[in-house]
C-alpha cells in the first residue's frame, strides 16, 4: 500500500472492549509491540497515529438496504459454525435509536427488516467509527474492516490447516488455546505479556487475542498481501467502502 510519508508507519489492530477499544500497535520504526486501551475511536487515530494503518473489528460502510455483499461472502468463507459470527450492521439512521425496539423500527422503515440484537449492542461503536470516517476522508483511506475469525482461519491455513473457519468456539478452552497458539507462532511472548497486563474491567482475554489477529491482517494490508471481499469494492451513500479485509 502506498503512503505519502517516507518513514515507516505504525500498524494497529483494534478491537472493541468494555472500556472502549483495545489496541495492539506495531511501531513502524522499531517493530516493537505495544498495547493500550483508549476510550474513543477518535483517539486511536490521534497524534502520531494519524497515518497508521488500522485494522478494526467493526462494520465499516453502511448499506441503505442493510445488505452488504462483504458480510455474505465472509460467512461463506468461514462456513459453519463461525459464519454466525458475521452479522449485518444496521442502516445508518438506526444508529441514533435509544433502545432496541426503536432501532428495529427505524431499520425496518429504512430497509424492511429488523436488526440483530448483536448489532444493536455494538451500535454505539459502529457509530463512533462511522462518525470518524465520515468526518475525515483521509482516515477512511487508512482504516480497514477486518474480521478476526477470517484472520485466524488464514493463520491456520499458513500452517497447512483447512480453508474454513475454526470450528472450535473461542468461548471454550480448546478454542481459546488454538487461537492463542496460532498467535504465539507469529508474535511470540508479546501475546502472553499482553494477556498478563490486561485489566479484566477494561478488556476480555478474547479482546486481546482478536486485536493481535487484527494486527496480523494489518501487516498483510500494509505489505499488499491481503485480500478483500468482495473483489470489486462497494461504497455506501457516504462514499465509505464496504469490504472486509484479511
Amino acid at each position: 500500500m502506498n503512503n505519502e510519508r517516507k518513514e515507516p508507519f505504525d500498524l494497529l489492530g483494534v478491537d472493541g472492549c468494555k472500556a472502549g477499544w483495545f489496541v495492539v500497535r506495531q511501531c513502524g520504526q522499531s517493530g516493537d509491540l505495544f498495547t493500550s486501551v483508549v476510550s474513543r475511536f477518535a483517539d486511536v487515530l490521534a497524534g502520531e497515529h494519524t497515518h497508521a494503518i488500522v485494522a478494526v473489528d467493526m462494520p465499516i460502510g453502511l448499506a441503505s438496504d442493510g445488505m452488504r455483499a462483504c458480510d455474505a461472502l465472509a460467512r461463506k468463507l468461514l462456513g459453519r459454525p463461525r459464519a454466525s459470527s458475521v452479522f449485518s450492521p444496521p442502516a445508518r439512521a438506526a444508529l441514533a435509536a435509544s433502545d432496541y425496539q426503536e432501532a428495529c423500527e427505524i431499520n425496518y422503515a429504512a430497509c424492511g427488516k429488523r436488526i440483530a440484537i448483536q448489532a444493536f449492542h455494538i451500535g454505539k461503536k459502529i457509530r463512533e467509527v462511522d462518525d470518524v470516517l465520515r468526518a475525515n476522508p483521509d482516515a477512511s483511506a487508512r482504516v480497514f474492516e477486518v474480521h478476526p475469525e477470517l484472520s485466524f482461519m488464514h493463520l491456520r491455513m499458513q500452517t497447512g490447516g483447512p480453508s474454513h473457519g475454526l470450528r472450535e468456539s473461542k468461548a471454550r478452552a480448546a478454542g481459546f488455546e488454538l487461537r492463542h497458539a496460532l498467535l504465539v507462532r507469529t508474535f511470540g511472548s508479546a501475546v502472553d505479556t499482553a494477556l498478563g497486563a490486561r485489566k479484566p474491567a477494561q478488556a476480555s482475554q478474547d479482546d486481546v487475542l482478536d486485536a493481535f489477529a487484527l494486527l496480523w491482517s494489518a501487516r498483510r494490508i500494509a505489505s499488499g498481501d491481503a485480500f478483500h471481499v468482495p473483489d470489486a469494492i462497494e461504497t455506501d451513500a457516504a462514499g465509505i467502502r464496504m469490504a472486509i479485509y484479511c
